[in-house]
């Protein structure tokens, strides 16, 4: 069995976070297959990785592939974290959404960093808006997470911004009160399982190899973040609108 501490929001709205124990025996991965395919089209706000911080995920991606083939990564994959996703909206908004950013990015600051902690299985939940977790089951994503005093500003600076947009009246509107990040941490979506199965001691050691991962290697620089959109979760699509350095 895998064990791993979460960090996650304690309520339905609200910034109030709550840590709790995650343990996985098997993997179940077909809602994250479902989520894969083409979807209504959505903004999102990122931190894309250049190529040498993609590379040290990628080794780690060969690793996982070679221990199990139903692994599967993308080797074009567009390795980012996101600091604030958007629900579907009207097109015609999406440039007052931009305006938004630009007018808090320009008055704010964030640190130049974020870290990654350790590489794990991704938590499967009741369904996709509940914040409980199916015990015993993981989704079968792959992710770099980071739960870290490091990352403290950075969260900040994106539930801050999901507040100032809800500032605006119209902005509020459309996306609702409960607007606010998917999560209250930092994390990157590696990859996935293509098939159900149980974990292997084989697989437990591997992934204990990634519990504390090397804090020089895994500071990602965050001194720009974009704004565009794609119909992938994966942005595989993506076209974007706006680069903010920040």
């Amino acid at each position: 069995m895998l064990r791993y501490s979460e960090t996650n929001w304690l309520n339905e709205e609200g910034l109030e976070t709550h840590r709790y124990q995650v343990t996985f025996g098997e993997v179940e991965p077909y809602n994250t297959i479902e989520e894969q395919k083409k979807r209504a089209e959505r903004l999102s706000l990122v931190k894309f990785f250049d190529d040498n911080e993609r590379d040290l995920f990628f080794e780690i991606c060969s690793r996982l592939e070679k221990n199990n083939e139903y692994f599967y990564y993308d080797k074009n994959k567009k390795f980012h974290t996101t600091l604030l996703g958007f629900p579907v909206i009207e097109s015609a908004n999406y440039q007052a959404v931009r305006e938004k950013i630009k007018q808090y990015s320009e008055r704010k600051e964030v640190p130049n960093n974020i870290k990654f902690d350790l590489v794990r299985l991704g938590t499967k939940y009741e369904d996709a808006k509940s914040l409980k977790s199916v015990h015993g089951i993981s989704n079968g994503t792959i992710i770099a997470y980071g739960d870290n005093p490091q990352n403290r500003d950075f969260i900040t600076f994106g539930n801050n911004l999901a507040s100032f947009l809800l500032e605006d009246e119209v902005l509020n509107s459309i996306f609702g009160k409960k607007f606010r990040r998917r999560f209250p941490t930092v994390w990157c979506t590696m990859g996935y399982y293509v098939k159900d199965f149980k974990i292997t001691i084989e697989l437990e050691k591997l992934f204990n190899e990634y519990k504390n991962l090397d804090s020089n290697n895994f500071y990602i620089s965050c001194s720009e973040l974009e704004l565009g959109t794609s119909n992938y979760k994966d942005l595989r699509d993506w076209k974007g609108i706006h680069k903010f350095s920040i």
